[in-house]
């Protein structure tokens, strides 16, 4: 019986598939973990870690499994299991348990919102740089073969307000824990008025390593009657799991694998819906 049919018959006996996890419950979670870290073409020893990455609870999930660390070196090798072990003391200590920690929130839907980033004299600098400096280009005029109908502006670094945002969004992710682990691929503003389109989509492809999403709202004032919101779907497309209003300050940081949309404002709303977003994708040469 090979390694992997072994440690899937223990964490059936053990009864991971009664125990709830978030929107699933511990053992479609912990394959799902383990899944994506063979994706990113982790060494063998870090995917293991993952399948069993909380079998011995920690703070964030109570619920102990094991107590008997023996047994899981049976299963898993000493290397493997000694990850595991550190994961539920510190999760941030290493770049391999960081990895782990990666795999496991973005298992969760992971969506986080950041208020208040920038106060209200940044605010209106950032809008009013935005609005009437940057040399916007209209896409989804039918020449470019773009689905998209909006205002783009792609990022060139060479001026203190984009290279202070670079610098922003580099420390909101090393705050994460996730900044090591990933590879700046995009930065760009996009701006729309009334009446263009948003479609639904995902900022990686379903079958890519995926990567995470920094967003920045760049309007100076917005109401809840102006909607405009960023929507996040289930995975089902049956519900929608969260909806961010775009306030002034706020950053919202995602999976870039999480399919969403933003809705269109109000009619008589005479102004660009702003936001700037930096893509960072999984870059599998730091996990092997």
């Amino acid at each position: 019986m090979n390694k992997y049919i072994k440690c899937i018959n223990y964490l059936v006996s053990k009864k991971t598939n009664t125990i709830p996890h978030g929107n699933k419950n511990l053992f479609q979670h912990l394959i799902n973990v383990y899944d994506k870290l063979r994706k990113w073409n982790c060494h063998e020893d870090i995917c293991y870690a993952g399948l069993f990455h909380s079998i011995y609870g920690n703070d964030s999930f109570t619920f102990k499994t094991e107590t008997d660390r023996e047994i899981i070196k049976k299963l898993i090798g000493k290397k493997a299991e000694l990850l595991v072990y550190l994961y539920n003391q510190d999760r941030y200590q290493n770049k391999q348990l960081q990895t782990i920690s990666l795999a496991n929130e973005l298992d969760q839907n992971f969506i986080y919102v950041l208020d208040n980033y920038f106060d209200k004299e940044d605010s209106s600098k950032i809008y009013f740089y935005f609005r009437d400096i940057v040399s916007w280009k209209f896409i989804g005029s039918g020449k470019d073969n773009s689905k998209w109908r909006k205002f783009k502006y792609d990022l060139m670094f060479k001026n203190k307000i984009e290279n202070k945002f670079k610098k922003d969004t580099e420390n909101i992710l090393k705050n994460l824990k996730f900044f090591n682990l990933l590879e700046l691929e995009r930065a760009y503003a996009s701006a729309n008025p009334y009446g263009t389109v948003h479609e639904s989509h995902r900022d990686y492809d379903i079958n890519s390593n995926g990567g995470i999403t920094v967003m920045y709202y760049l309007n100076n004032n917005w109401d809840l009657s102006l909607g405009g919101e960023t929507v996040f779907y289930d995975i089902n497309k049956y519900d929608i799991q969260k909806s961010v209003i775009p306030k002034p300050g706020r950053v919202v940081v995602f999976d870039g694998l999480i399919e969403h949309c933003a809705r269109d404002t109000i009619r008589n709303f005479n102004d660009l819906r702003m936001v700037l977003t930096f893509k960072y994708k999984i870059n599998d040469k730091n996990y092997r």
